[in-house]
């Protein structure tokens, strides 16, 4: 199966966008590591099972637990993710996707979604505290 790669601008090579369906294909396959750039509060009402939680505001101080990975950035309705995407190319090593549309678009199809507090949501706080001492 070949996967269609949309570029958005010809100077980030490593940022492309991509649609839900084809996040959630790389996401089955473990080929790409989901990177929710929400609020805790908004992870806790829905995330996508298995996403990593670094809120936006932690990406600069925590990129290396994500830089040397392939990665989807999701947010909500799909504008911080493109802002921490092509708005920060500098934090990815590989390659960074996109996902149009948001949680919200990956909702629409009908994809799984799950509630609640779990450990990929309280990692980004164990590791700043790290940082921190």
């Amino acid at each position: 199966m070949q996967i269609t790669e949309q570029y958005s601008t010809p100077f980030y090579k490593n940022i492309i966008d991509m649609p839900p369906s084809m996040v959630r294909k790389l996401w089955k396959r473990n080929n790409i590591l989901l990177l929710d750039i929400r609020t805790p509060q908004e992870y806790v009402e829905h995330h996508i099972p298995g996403s990593l939680l670094i809120p936006m505001d932690y990406l600069e101080v925590l990129q290396e637990y994500f830089s040397d990975k392939e990665v989807a950035v999701v947010c909500e309705h799909g504008n911080r993710a493109r802002y921490a995407t092509y708005g920060m190319p500098h934090l990815y090593k590989k390659k960074a996707i996109y996902m149009i549309g948001g949680i919200v678009g990956w909702m629409s199809m009908g994809y799984e979604v799950v509630s609640g507090m779990d450990e990929n949501g309280t990692k980004w706080e164990q590791w700043l505290d790290e940082k921190l001492k």
